[in-house]
């Protein structure tokens, strides 16, 4: 029973290929099954995701590729370094635990649960803290998604603005293409690529989170998400080979396909956790708001 429902929601997904309909029954499927089939659910994880970005590659020229990193690489760094600082801060102002405010600094700068969970085992940091701050990004995400684009056509912004806005703005990959895609095509390239930029900046978090913790760990690029080097493979593959268009153009339908299921499954995932003290709700509320208004500031001022 509950198989088949995840299958009929998959093929629902696969034919709507609208990110908001693919979140809102992963949430609906979620509540349906509470715990059951949590196993494979937690197997899947966000492998369709992954594939469904690395395939966004062979869109993407080398030369699109290396100027929007070029470009913009520096703006990205400056964020995650910038946001990273000013969650550290705003957290000591809350007074909050330590290791709490590590895990929301890490996903509000670099990209969401997954720089959270790469980083909860070097603080060692407690289940119901991790599983926390898993909650409240997921429910920030999906905010995100779901008005971010409204409010980018609203304000009429230019697809590689919104692309840009997205990649700064929202933590998880997930919702950072999804957001794009909703606005254009080309919108969601450009934030796949410059939240793959910001996803690089894993490497040096871990290493100074083992610093600042004493961790004796090393750091090598296998801290890095493996779909990252698969995306710049296949940009290499796609751009050094001349490949039949019939492969471009069954890569970018699913590309689509596999975001929009795993942005099911992510949602599936989503567990309503008790929340004690009211300053854990507030902060990592209040760090992303300050976060999105300089984003928007500086999208819209620097790149007018």
């Amino acid at each position: 029973m509950h198989k088949l429902l995840i299958t009929i929601s998959i093929i629902s997904v696969v034919f709507f290929q609208n990110p908001i309909i693919s979140l809102g029954l992963g949430l609906l499927v979620a509540f349906i099954l509470k715990d059951n089939l949590k196993k494979f659910i937690l197997y899947i994880g966000s492998i369709p995701l992954q594939i469904g970005i690395v395939l966004i590659g062979f869109s993407i020229s080398f030369n699109t590729f290396s100027n929007l990193l070029i470009n913009y690489f520096p703006i990205i760094s400056i964020y995650v370094v910038t946001t990273f600082l000013l969650g550290l801060f705003i957290g000591k102002l809350f007074n909050l635990d330590k290791k709490f405010i590590y895990l929301i600094s890490s996903a509000t700068a670099i990209c969401g649960a997954t720089a959270a969970l790469a980083i909860s085992s070097i603080i060692k940091a407690k289940p119901n803290q991790i599983s926390l701050a898993v909650f409240i990004i997921f429910v920030m995400n999906t905010i995100a998604l779901v008005l971010f684009p409204v409010v980018g056509k609203f304000l009429d912004l230019t697809d590689m603005q919104f692309g840009l806005f997205s990649a700064l703005a929202i933590h998880d990959t997930a919702s950072v293409v999804g957001s794009g895609l909703l606005f254009s095509e080309e919108a969601g390239e450009t934030a796949a690529i410059l939240k793959v930029g910001r996803t690089i900046w894993m490497i040096p978090l871990i290493a100074l989170i083992a610093y600042l913790e004493n961790e004796k760990r090393s750091v090598t690029f296998n801290d890095l998400p493996k779909f990252i080097i698969w995306f710049f493979l296949v940009i290499a593959i796609s751009n050094i080979f001349t490949l039949p268009i019939q492969i471009y153009d069954i890569s970018k339908l699913l590309s689509i396909v596999f975001i929009n299921i795993g942005i099911f499954f992510i949602a599936l995932q989503s567990k309503i956790q008790q929340i004690n003290n009211l300053d854990t709700l507030i902060y990592p509320i209040l760090l992303w708001v300050i976060v999105v208004l300089i984003s928007f500031l500086a999208v819209t001022i620097l790149f007018s």
